[in-house]
């Protein structure tokens, strides 16, 4: 699986699994790991040793329509399977979930695991898609409980859980291995929450509770390690493009109110996210070179159910950055930077706050936003979407 983009069974943390997560206060042992916490770095070890790390993903990635709402967990692509996993700092393991693929397009019935760890009292995470978990770590002394059975876009995986009792690592430390599935990257999820962040989400009832606190792993190493993640920085769907600028590890942080920019949802979607993103849509900058490109990561077949990223542009109404998109029902289009693209979107925000959005298909170099302002209009495949 690839970190931050396909479909992952620790990332139905950003919606329904996340909830098991631990913020804050938790059982298990006490002493220094369940004090207060101090300032980062937390970790020292790398989780993978550099020849073994292909490349690393920010957090609050998009990959519509299975990420298509900002991923609450960084990641790394592997370069081979059955690479040695080590805790990157000392951590008390909280919990262990088992995901059972029950029908996928790639990795139907495999199964992996995630470990679930504690660094300091607000500070806490988990390794998601490890292919084996470690000796140290007693599985066979473990009862596996709570068992879940819950659809992504594409898939349908069972989760159980189980919680071992006492059990506190030292960084370095043998976690097991990663790599389940060539086919979609090789992933290994390493998220992080810390419960003295709180990101502002202009529909927070949507969200469980933990998706507020999801910060960037990579940022929490010593100064040394940080500087070999971040030069393996970037992105697998499009890599020839070399990540800048800032917020460098990417941001959970993409709503804002009055504006264009942010999470959609359908009309009539009024629960909470479940699993499955195909009913929603954001609209951010393009999370590994923010200043530069804007990304329409868009989760409806009717909108494209993929991401297209475009140039950012501060003025006009092509390509305009989506904070400058206010409700005056003004209609924007936005082109791909694709060469040969063949889709181009027109969207506006009315009076009422709500955004409206439509595909347009057209022949390759024949965007309409090549053409003036005057000549765009919504069709019949506008989709209307809410905060």
């Amino acid at each position: 699986m690839r970190p931050a983009r396909p479909r992952s069974p620790a990332a139905a943390c950003c919606t329904a699994t996340l909830a098991a997560l631990i913020v804050g206060p938790c059982d298990g042992p006490t002493g220094p790991l369940s004090e207060a916490c101090g300032a980062p770095p937390y970790f020292t070890v790398l989780p993978v040793a550099p020849e073994d790390i292909d490349g690393i993903t920010v957090v609050g990635g998009l990959g519509a329509p299975t990420h298509t709402l900002p991923t609450a967990h960084a990641g790394m692509y592997l370069a081979r399977a059955g690479v040695p996993v080590r805790a990157p700092g000392a951590m008390a393991v909280t919990g262990l979930r088992r995901t059972t693929y029950v029908v996928s397009p790639n990795r139907q019935g495999e199964q992996d695991y995630a470990v679930e760890f504690r660094v300091c009292r607000e500070v806490t995470g988990w390794f998601g898609h490890l292919t084996a978990l470690a000796s140290t770590i007693p599985t066979d002394q473990l009862a596996w409980t709570g068992c879940q059975t819950y659809s992504t876009a594409d898939e349908t995986v069972e989760a159980c859980s189980a919680n071992p009792r006492d059990l506190v690592l030292e960084a370095g430390a043998d976690l097991g291995t990663g790599g389940l599935s060539a086919a979609l990257g090789l992933g290994l999820d390493f998220g992080l929450l810390d419960s003295r962040v709180r990101h502002f989400y202009a529909a927070p009832h949507r969200y469980p509770e933990n998706t507020f606190h999801a910060v960037c792993p990579w940022e929490r190493f010593d100064a040394g390690s940080q500087a070999l993640l971040f030069a393996k920085l970037r992105d697998l769907s499009r890599p020839a493009v070399v990540p800048a600028g800032e917020p460098r590890c990417g941001t959970m942080a993409v709503d804002g109110l009055g504006t264009a920019k942010g999470v959609w949802a359908e009309a009539d979607v009024t629960g909470p996210v479940a699993g499955d993103e195909r009913r929603y849509i954001t609209l951010a900058d393009y999370p590994y070179r923010p200043q530069d490109e804007l990304a329409l990561s868009l989760g409806p077949q009717d909108l494209g159910a993929a991401v297209a990223v475009v140039p950012r542009q501060p003025t006009g109404r092509v390509n305009r950055a989506f904070e400058e998109v206010t409700a005056d029902g003004v209609v924007y289009c936005y082109a791909p930077v694709a060469p040969g693209a063949v889709a181009s979107w027109l969207l506006a925000l009315t009076a009422s706050e709500a955004l409206m959005i439509e595909r347009v298909s057209h022949g390759a170099g024949a965007s309409p936003c090549g053409a003036p302002p005057t000549t765009w209009s919504f069709g019949g495949g506008a989709v209307r979407m809410v905060r």
